[in-house]
């Protein structure tokens, strides 16, 4: 609310009016502007001569006394009674300082400046009896014409101060009929020297004890402002400590998950914060509808077994605890003597409490329990500390909920480690059985053929041919049980990787002219794009080694005769991910079927033994993908049949262990 008219002028409506229509106050003061609505008590506001309000305020209480009133000319008359009865209090002291009321009308913009913002006074034209006032009004702040008449009516009796008779006034131009300014026209009678010069002398005088009333007038209600003021820095300042605790101590249980230690600090800042000196928690048990116990304090030593035991049924509304359970409402008993409450209640009949607070726990829009404190003396429970409760409880049931969402979830992830136990066990036994069927048939073809030879050979010992045939196929059936042995080992065995800054581009080309015996075979060619701003990365060499090794042997493998196998590398940079490098490696094989992509990497699956041309033990892929976990990256695959496949390895540029001064 902008401060434009000083309280002076309210308080003479509001005194006329207790004056002539006491019962009606209300009306007059009510809905004036939120600010004065949502005070404690507006009258004693707007009758503070140290306070303002707004122009358009002034304006509604000037048009509330008219219709109160019953009467259009009430502005002027409520001037004629400030002025008669002094109602302008110090005001009327700083006037009659200027000795007449023809210094006073030479002064008059220094002597509104003090009382009002809305206007400025100019003193037009000075005579020895007459005078011109023009009242400029400030068009930025609603005014209204019961103002200007209420102007009218104060210099119209201002000589009275000085004894003198009312001047005359007339209004020769109005602003709210249209003109600049609101003009007037005074004209008083002329006193003679003589009673001038003894009325002076008087009154100064007069002056004088007025002004040392009106001092101490204004002293007492100096010194009970001040005692006021006194009092609301004391109750704020306990307020200001009292929500910085409650600041503190919200933090400090919200950080608190483990159940038990949570109630131990809750109930600890109970006492401490809100003073409470006995309290019990009880939380909904949602399966059996009732209120359970969970924590208490201040029995004087262990909580007695009754108490803990204790279970209020959510149905029985008759029992305080329930009820609030129920409604979410706070219900204060002050005299436990004189209520309703059965007396035979465990909490009653062991504490013997004078006075009960109850306080819901609630929590998104659920009520999840109540705290109950009491009180032993006549005082009750102080309202200071059920406010601070009522404050304190959402804090407590938030970080009651939060520990036991906490609680399941531990217990939630046992259980689930130890499914994932269970689960991982079975694997391994379905891994170890799949692994004995899988070498079991690899080893027995390869022992069969060789067997069978074996059989034959003393009957065909002389032919050159059979002998021949029989070396070759011994030879590569051994190698092949000799491989899988080798890649079983490779699988089985845990290598210690060896990480260290290598050059990866240096590598691949190195793994490419391992096999360009196979590629030239087919007549495939291979075209590297190598980022040259790659230089040394953290990795395992002879990982690193095996992994691209497997795949561009795949692809030579898959490719048909004239095809194109590219290899790529690359930074990726991407915004809020660490820098990594990516090695496509990309041919134009015969594909791999959609249904076959989410398994490449299991172990043993393979298509090679479905074909004449192919043969493996479906160990390679799932290698590669151990050795690129191995170094924090990943392995992905694209592929269209008939057209090619692409296989992508993603791996960081740097280990977050790389030591920080190497390049």
């Amino acid at each position: 609310m902008e401060k434009e008219v000083n309280c002076t002028n309210s308080g003479v409506i509001l005194n006329y009016i207790r004056m002539h229509a006491k019962d009606r106050i209300p009306e007059l003061i009510e809905n004036l502007h939120p600010e004065i609505d949502a005070l404690p008590d507006p009258e004693a506001f707007l009758s503070d001569p140290n306070n303002w309000i707004s122009s358009a305020v002034a304006s509604t209480l000037y048009h509330r006394a008219k219709h109160i009133l019953k009467d259009e000319k009430a502005p002027f008359r409520l001037a004629r009674h400030a002025v008669e009865r002094t109602q302008l209090g110090f005001k009327s002291i700083i006037v009659k300082v200027f000795g007449s009321f023809d210094m006073a009308l030479k002064n008059a913009q220094r002597i509104n400046a003090k009382w009002n913002r809305n206007k400025v006074v100019e003193l037009v034209k000075k005579e020895a009896n007459e005078a011109v006032v023009r009242l400029h009004w400030n068009p930025e702040m609603q005014v209204s014409k019961d103002i200007c008449m209420y102007n009218q009516g104060i210099y119209t009796f201002l000589p009275t101060l000085w004894g003198q008779n009312p001047l005359h006034l007339v209004e020769t131009a109005c602003y709210f009929d249209g003109a600049p300014y609101c003009e007037y026209l005074l004209h008083w009678e002329e006193q003679k020297k003589i009673l001038s010069f003894v009325g002076d002398f008087f009154r100064s005088k007069s002056v004088l004890l007025e002004t040392i009333k009106e001092i101490e007038k204004d002293k007492e209600i100096i010194e009970q402002k001040y005692e006021e003021v006194n009092h609301l820095n004391i109750e704020l300042n306990r307020k200001i400590k009292q929500l910085t605790a409650i600041q503190e101590t919200g933090k400090a249980i919200l950080s608190i998950l483990d159940l038990e230690q949570l109630l131990t600090v809750i109930m600890n800042l109970l006492a401490t914060v809100c003073r409470i000196q006995r309290a019990t928690i009880m939380l909904v048990n949602d399966d059996e509808r009732c209120l359970e116990y969970i924590y208490g304090m201040g029995y004087g030593g262990e909580v007695p077994e009754e108490i803990k035991n204790y279970l209020v049924p959510l149905d029985r509304l008759s029992n305080i605890l329930a009820r609030v359970a129920n409604t979410g409402q706070s219900e204060y008993i002050p005299e436990v003597k004189h209520s309703s409450l059965r007396k035979g209640n465990v909490l009653l009949a062991r504490a013997n409490p004078t006075s009960v607070y109850v306080v819901p726990l609630i929590t998104r829009s659920k009520v999840i329990g109540i705290i109950a404190t009491d009180a032993v003396d006549d005082h009750g429970v102080p309202e200071e500390t059920r406010d601070t409760l009522d404050v304190f409880a959402p804090q407590i049931a938030i970080a009651i909920q939060n520990a036991r969402l906490y609680q399941d979830l531990k217990q939630r992830m046992k259980e689930l480690n130890q499914s994932r136990a269970l689960l991982s066990r079975a694997e391994k036994l379905s891994f170890l059985g799949n692994m004995a069927a899988r070498l079991a048939h690899e080893i027995k073809n390869p022992l069969t053929a060789i067997g069978t030879f074996i059989q034959m050979l003393p009957k065909k010992f002389d032919d050159p041919e059979f002998r021949t045939e029989f070396y070759q196929i011994a030879l590569e059936e051994t190698n092949r049980v000799s491989n899988l042995i080798t890649e079983l080992l490779d699988l089985t065995k845990t290598k210690e990787s060896n990480f260290e800054l290598d050059d990866l581009n240096a590598l691949i080309e190195k793994m490419v002219i391992l096999v360009t015996p196979q590629s030239k075979g087919k007549r495939i060619s291979i075209n590297t794009y190598l980022d040259p701003t790659i230089q040394k990365i953290w990795m395992d060499s002879e990982k690193m080694k095996q992994i691209v090794l497997n795949l561009l042997s795949n692809a030579i493998e898959f490719t048909p005769e004239n095809g194109k196998i590219d290899v790529e590398t690359r930074y990726r940079r991407l915004k809020g991910k660490p820098e990594a490098v990516q090695i496509k490696i990309r041919d134009t094989g015969i594909g791999i079927p959609k249904s076959n992509l989410e398994v490449i990497f299991d172990p043993y699956f393979t298509t090679k033994h479905k074909s004449s041309m192919h043969n493996g033990t479906g160990l390679g892929l799932f290698i590669a993908h151990q050795n690129i976990q191995d170094h924090g990256g990943n392995i992905e695959v694209e592929s269209i049949i008939n057209k090619g496949t692409t296989f992508t390895l993603t791996l960081p540029a740097r280990s977050e262990t790389q030591d920080a001064s190497s390049p």
